[in-house]
């Protein structure tokens, strides 16, 4: 790498941070990039087991393209000074978890980009974390479409870049993009990730596109226990899809101030366009995928669906609504992860 500028933190060093990671050391300046682990073990893996290099196969490529880079890494105990640029990977549930160990070194100056599945992270952040806006980092929203996985390997720390889209950041509630921090202008600059920055109220839009997807295709198939393709035979899957989406929408429309006054809402949350995308994206592209909320399930793991289908629910609830269908969703997936859990 050449000199620095700046440096950037990444908290959940798994596929996402990773990539991130790798594309940010192709810049002609990079910044010094830092992975933090969840603890001394895991550190000491990357460290002595891989090397400290993470490799980068991109699948979407023929032939395949094997390309890897080196990286600092640490735990809480052994870092320093303050950080300045955090950008957070890790599950939605584990968020304030991962960040209690470093919130010591994060003040009103830090930025903090969340790139994850999902939605109300955020919201909890300002409500648990940092209540007082005096001592609130900026917080920024990121809406990631590449598609990555770990490969798991005993000697490399290999992430496989199964497909090529882009990533979408804006700074929470806020529609100025008149000027940007140095990170998220690297990340922009970072060829490989095709970054957009834009006003808040047009991200939100991608991302509850993304997240009808994830609604539907996440919670059903980690109920029923099949292939994203599975729910694409017969038409019994697009009623429920279409349940879950007319719900949604509805309670989104009326609870999200920010969607009020932008004039794409009706186009891009337009219900038969969103059934159509769920079936083409979930079940057509993506047939042979199994989703991360049905692996979560099968592996007997937290799932992320409080943060879903349980998002709907909470925001209808905390604005006098009622949100059924979802509400339904979010309770069979947990019964089905309860299941297997007493069947292990």
């Amino acid at each position: 790498m050449t000199k620095s500028s700046g440096t950037v933190h990444i908290l959940g060093a798994g596929s996402i941070g990773g990539l991130v990671a790798y594309e940010l050391s192709t810049l002609a300046s990079p910044p010094k990039t830092v992975l933090l682990w969840r603890n001394s073990s895991r550190l000491a893996d990357f460290r002595d087991r891989y090397l400290s290099k993470v490799t980068i196969r991109r699948l979407f490529k023929t032939p395949v393209e094997s390309v890897s880079g080196t990286f600092d890494s640490a735990i809480a105990s052994t870092l320093n000074g303050p950080i300045s640029n955090l950008i957070v990977t890790t599950k939605t549930y584990q968020t304030q978890s991962a960040l209690r160990p470093y919130l010591h070194l994060i003040d009103k100056s830090t930025n903090i980009l969340l790139i994850q599945n999902g939605l109300g992270v955020s919201d909890e952040l300002i409500r648990d974390v940092w209540p007082d806006e005096s001592n609130r980092p900026t917080l920024y929203q990121g809406v990631i479409n590449h598609g990555a996985f770990i490969v798991p390997d005993d000697n490399e720390y290999i992430v496989a870049h199964a497909g090529f889209a882009d990533l979408n950041i804006a700074q929470v509630s806020s529609d100025d993009t008149s000027s940007l921090p140095l990170f998220i202008q690297q990340l922009v600059d970072a060829k490989g990730l095709v970054t957009h920055y834009m006003p808040y109220s047009d991200l939100l839009l991608i991302q509850l596109k993304k997240f009808t997807v994830n609604a539907c295709i996440n919670s059903i198939t980690s109920i029923i226990d099949c292939i994203n393709g599975e729910l694409g035979k017969g038409d019994k899957a697009p009623q429920l899809f279409h349940d879950i989406i007319e719900e949604s929408i509805g309670i989104f429309k009326k609870c999200i101030p920010e969607l009020k006054d932008n004039p794409n809402v009706d186009k891009v949350l337009d219900k038969e366009k969103l059934i159509a995308n769920v079936i083409e994206v979930g079940t057509v592209v993506n047939a042979q995928n199994s989703s991360s909320m049905r692996q979560d399930v099968l592996n007997l793991r937290e799932t992320e669906v409080d943060y879903i289908n349980g998002y709907v629910v909470k925001l209808a609830h905390n604005n006098g609504l009622e949100a059924k269908v979802n509400q339904t969703i979010t309770n069979l997936v947990k019964l089905r992860l309860s299941i297997n859990r007493n069947r292990a």
